[in-house]
C-alpha cells in the first residue's frame, strides 16, 4: 500500500460504492463491499448524496468492519468528521471545504489545471488527486471528458491520480496506465449482477484487464 495506505501498488481499481446506484439496482451496501473484498478489491469509496450524516454514519459502520477484516481501505465522501471519527481516508469533490485541522489523509477531485493547481496548494495537503471525467458519464454527463489532460497531470503533480468517470471494463484499455493511476468505476461494478458474486467477477476481470494492460 502507498498514499498513506489508501492504494495497492501499481495500477488498481478504486471502486465507488454509490449508495442511490445500489439502491435503485436492489444490492444491500454491505453485500457490495463484500462482494468487492473478495474479488481483491483494495480501495473502496462509499458515496451517498441526499442522505443525513447519521444515516451515512449507520451505513457506514458495517462497511468499516467489512474494509477493515480484509485489509481494504474504505474512503469517506464529503463527511469530513465521520473520517476523523473512525481515522479513514477522506475525498473531497472540487467544491467541497477542507478542514483546517484535517488529519487523515484526503484526495480531491479536478477537472482541469486551475483546479489542480488550488487543490496542490491547499494546507494540509492531498494524499491523491482525482481526475474526471475520463469518458461521458451518466452520473455527470454536464462535465466534459479530459483523457487529454491525464499525460500534463503526470508531470505536474507526483501524487497518485485517480481517473473518473463512465470508465468500464471495455474502455479502461484506452486509459494510459502508470503506477500511479487508479481507475474509478461506478455503475459498471454491477454488470455482471446486483448481488455480492456479479461484483466480485466484475473485480477479478478488472485487475485482470489492468494487468494484461501492463503486460502489452
Amino acid at each position: 500500500m502507498h498514499a498513506s495506505g489508501i492504494f495497492s501498488n501499481g495500477p488498481s481499481l478504486y471502486l465507488i460504492c454509490d449508495g442511490e446506484t445500489c439502491e435503485k439496482r436492489g444490492i444491500h451496501l454491505a453485500d457490495f463491499i463484500t462482494g468487492a473484498t473478495k474479488g481483491g478489491c483494495r480501495t473502496i469509496q462509499y458515496r451517498h448524496k441526499n442522505i443525513s450524516a447519521r444515516e451515512y454514519e449507520t451505513n457506514l459502520l458495517p462497511m468499516i468492519d467489512i474494509c477493515r477484516s480484509t485489509g481494504a481501505s474504505l474512503v469517506v465522501n464529503d463527511h469530513a468528521a465521520l473520517a476523523e471519527k473512525y481515522a479513514l481516508p477522506l475525498h473531497l469533490g472540487q467544491e467541497d471545504a477542507l478542514p483546517a485541522a484535517l488529519t487523515v489523509p484526503y484526495g480531491r477531485s479536478t477537472h482541469g489545471f486551475a483546479e489542480l493547481a488550488l487543490a496542490l496548494k491547499a494546507e494540509p495537503s492531498p494524499a491523491y488527486i482525482a481526475l474526471g471525467t475520463m469518458f461521458p458519464s451518466p452520473t455527470k454527463p454536464e462535465v466534459a471528458t479530459n483523457r487529454h489532460l491525464v499525460a500534463d497531470y503526470l508531470t505536474r503533480t507526483s501524487l497518485p491520480l485517480v481517473l473518473i468517470g463512465g470508465i468500464t471494463l471495455d474502455n479502461v484499455h484506452a486509459l494510459p496506465q502508470s503506477e500511479r493511476i487508479h481507475y474509478a468505476v461506478i455503475g459498471d461494478a454491477l454488470r455482471f449482477g446486483a448481488n455480492q458474486e456479479g461484483i466480485t467477477k466484475f473485480v477479478y476481470l478488472f485487475a485482470k484487464e489492468l494487468t494484461q494492460g501492463q503486460k502489452g
